[in-house]
């Protein structure tokens, strides 16, 4: 893939984090939802801080998809975590900014067309 259009995917990430209204917190499912609006299909992975990346799974180009994050990497209160898009066939991706998460929130990665 051409350095160009990875720095573009860069740019274009948009991150938002939608708050659960449920009080438990240590039943809670943590959800990040990605848009795949391009036709590449992405692995996709979470980077909590301090630590290292977490393969989720992969968003097929043109559809949307579901991934429950481990508990470890939300287990309670606020973590800062950045999220990486890979087009498949790379080791290297965009990385998100980085966004505060609560156990229980929807977490939604849109990845724009090229």
């Amino acid at each position: 893939m051409m350095r160009g259009i990875v720095g573009f995917i860069a740019i274009a990430l948009a991150v938002a984090c939608a708050r659960s209204t449920s009080m438990s917190a240590t039943s809670e499912q943590t959800v990040l939802r990605v848009e795949n609006q391009g036709f590449d299909d992405m692995n996709i992975f979470v980077l909590p801080e301090g630590s290292t990346r977490i393969r989720l799974g992969t968003a097929t180009g043109k559809t949307n998809v579901h991934f429950t994050l481990p508990q470890n990497v939300v287990p309670r209160g606020v973590r800062t975590l950045r999220f990486i898009a890979a087009p498949i066939a790379t080791v290297r991706g965009d990385v998100s900014d980085e966004i505060l998460v609560t156990p229980g929130d929807t977490v939604v990665l849109i990845i724009p067309p090229i």
